[in-house]
This record gives C-alpha cells, structure tokens and sequence, in this order.
C-alpha cells in the first residue's frame, strides 16, 4: 500500500467514524423516522410505475448527497493542514 492509499484508508476511516456518530444523534434519528415516513407515503399515494420513479430519485439524491459529504470531509481536512501550515504549526 502506497502513501495515497493509506492516506484515502485513514480519511475513510475518519468519515466512517464521524458518520456513525452522526447516526447516534437526536438530529439523525429525527430525519430517519422523516425518511421514513416519506417512504410510506410514497408507498400508499403513488402507483407502481410512480413509486419506481420515486425511489430511483431517491436513491440517485442520496447516493450524489454521500458523495459531496465524502468530498467535503476530505477536502476539509486538507484546508485544515493548509491552514496549520500556513500558519507555522505544521511543517
């Protein structure tokens, strides 16, 4: 493993670790039963071919939403070294 790979395994690791603390918040488990609740009402106003076409939406929006927080924890965290080293605390 090279330093790019152990460099993108530690910043996983540190998402990884932020998300499921995320997970365990008051503010999570609120927009869980909101996710939630959508999903029923999407199962008992849509027809078929609607609820498909909803949830692809859906899943496309979430998958496009990960990505970004992806991205931005990363690139957080490399403005952050930038920012120590700019300042002189890091070298």
């Amino acid at each position: 493993m090279d330093n790019k790979d152990t460099w993108e395994t530690f910043l996983g690791s540190l998402l990884d670790s932020a998300v499921k603390e995320f997970q365990s918040t008051a503010q999570y488990t609120l927009l869980k039963e909101k996710l939630e609740r959508m999903e029923l009402d999407c199962e008992t106003m849509l027809r078929e071919d609607e609820r498909a076409f909803a949830g692809e939406c859906f899943d496309l929006l979430l998958s496009v939403s990960g990505q970004q927080e992806c991205y931005v924890y990363k690139r957080g965290i490399q403005d952050s070294i930038f920012i120590l080293q700019a300042l002189g605390i890091l070298s």
